[in-house]
């Protein structure tokens, strides 16, 4: 389904590489942009911009961000928005973040939200960089 969704990418160059897991990292990155498009839904036409960032996180490693233009999250879902069978959804089990945190997790790596100041919110996480990386 076409939602109309604008996407732009800002991606680092030569960034190092990760110990990852492709099909699973691929798995949280279609989750992150499927929940901000869901989120954009409701918005104004022609608004609906999605924008992917990677870039290095000081000493932490690479970090990935998915931000939106949509309706952001309460405060008190910040944290709870990652939780196992939480939802701001009207359908769905509350499972796809919950399953995001535990790929990247199980990766080194760490995963969260914030709302945007204007409006929306983004999702990030970081990943280790690979050993052999980091020791050059």
């Amino acid at each position: 389904m076409n939602q109309g969704v604008a996407v732009q990418t800002e991606l680092a160059p030569a960034l190092p590489a990760a110990n990852a897991d492709r099909v699973q990292l691929q798995q949280v990155l279609l989750n992150l942009v499927m929940n901000a498009c869901d989120a954009m839904a409701g918005g104004p036409a022609g608004d609906h911009k999605l924008i992917l960032r990677t870039g290095l996180a000081g000493g932490e490693g690479i970090r990935v961000s998915v931000a939106d233009r949509g309706v952001g999250l309460a405060p008190d879902n910040l944290e709870k928005v990652i939780e196992p069978f939480f939802t701001t959804k009207v359908h769905g089990p509350g499972l796809g973040l919950s399953v995001c945190r535990t790929i990247i997790t199980a990766h080194g790596g760490k995963l969260w939200a914030a709302n945007n100041p204007e409006r929306g919110a983004t999702f990030f996480f970081i990943l280790p960089v690979a050993k052999e990386e980091s020791d050059q």
